[in-house]
C-alpha cells in the first residue's frame, strides 16, 4: 500500500492535533479529545491510515510527551493497540456509511450523531478494558485495580459520549465530500 504525499501530510497533521488536544485538559481525569481525533482520522482517511495515526500518535505521546512518564510496557502496548483499533474502527465506520443503504440512514444528522456517539462509547469501553487489564496485570492485583477503575472508566465513557455527540456535526461536514461527493 502506498500513500500520497498529501495523505501522509494529513496523517501528520492529525497525529499532531490528537496530541496537541490531549495536553490542555490533562488536569481533568479521563476527559480527552484524542479518541475522537483518532476515530476521525480513520473516518476521513481509511481504516489502515486511521490505525497508523492512532498507533503513531499514542507511541509519540506515551514515550515522549506524557507528563506522567513512560508507562510499563504492558500498559503502553494496551494504549497503543487500543488507539490503533480506534483508528481502524473509524475507517470501518466510514466504509459502512458509504454503503448506499446506510448512506440514506445516516443522511440524518441526528442519526449520524447517535451512531457516532455509540461508536465513541464502545471504543472507549474497549480502550478502558484493555488498559485497565494491563494495569491490573502490572500491579498483580486484579480485583482491587478493576474495581477502583470503574468510576474513572464511567467518567471516560460518558465524557467521550458527549464529545462524540457534540463533534459529530463537524465530522459529518468534513466527510460530506468523501461520502456523497457533494462539497461540504
Amino acid at each position: 500500500m502506498t500513500f500520497s504525499a498529501g495523505k501522509i501530510a494529513l496523517m501528520g497533521v492529525l497525529i499532531a492535533l490528537a496530541i496537541a488536544l490531549k495536553l490542555p485538559i490533562l488536569s481533568i481525569p479521563n476527559v480527552e479529545l484524542l479518541t475522537f481525533v483518532i476515530f476521525t482520522s480513520g473516518f476521513l482517511l481509511g481504516a489502515i491510515e486511521g490505525a497508523l495515526v492512532g498507533v503513531i500518535a499514542m507511541c509519540i505521546y506515551t514515550t515522549l510527551i506524557s507528563p506522567y512518564g513512560i508507562p510499563p510496557l504492558p500498559i503502553a502496548v494496551a494504549q497503543i493497540v487500543s488507539m490503533g483499533l480506534i483508528g481502524l474502527a473509524g475507517g470501518l465506520a466510514s466504509a459502512m456509511v458509504r454503503v448506499a443503504t446506510w448512506r440514506r440512514t445516516f443522511s440524518s444528522p441526528l442519526l449520524f450523531a447517535i451512531a457516532v456517539g455509540i461508536c465513541g462509547v464502545v471504543l472507549t469501553m474497549i480502550y478502558d478494558l484493555l488498559t485497565n487489564l494491563a494495569v491490573a496485570f502490572v500491579m498483580g492485583q486484579w480485583m482491587p485495580v478493576l474495581v477502583a477503575a470503574v468510576p474513572f472508566a464511567l467518567l471516560h465513557i460518558l465524557s467521550n459520549l458527549a464529545i462524540f455527540l457534540i463533534l459529530s456535526p463537524l465530522l459529518l461536514r468534513l466527510s460530506k465530500t468523501r461520502i456523497s461527493g457533494v462539497p461540504a
